[in-house]
């Protein structure tokens, strides 16, 4: 046998003509497309009329009762924890009590650390 002759390279290069012969992998690339144009084709419409019927639902509770949807945001921000959801808290205490905003905002957090 010879020294410069390496047995597994020739295995491997054999095993790869094998498999070419067998299969032709499709591009990896085509794979990761492929859910992403099937995943927003069906569910694009539903998801966009979903949204104009939120959007419609808010825009009719802002001008009927805007106190109840200040309130909608601070339930819905109190679920989770972070910098961003106490901001949106403030804002909408500050935007449901304009007169007196920093003793609601005051009173609020009192409250919840209760």
């Amino acid at each position: 046998m010879s020294k410069n002759k390496n047995p597994l390279k020739d295995l491997d290069l054999f095993l790869k003509q094998q498999a070419a012969s067998f299969v032709n992998p499709t591009p990896l690339s085509e794979k990761i497309q492929e859910p992403e144009m099937q995943a927003e084709e069906p569910g694009a419409p539903a998801a966009q009329a979903s949204q104009e019927t939120l959007l419609q639902s808010i825009e009719r509770l802002m001008d009927k009762n805007p106190s109840a949807l200040y309130d909608l945001l601070i339930e819905a921000a109190e679920k989770k924890k972070s910098s961003e959801r106490t901001m949106l808290i403030n804002t909408a205490l500050y935007l449901k009590n304009t007169n007196n905003w920093q003793e609601a905002i005051r009173e609020y957090w009192k409250k919840s650390q209760l």
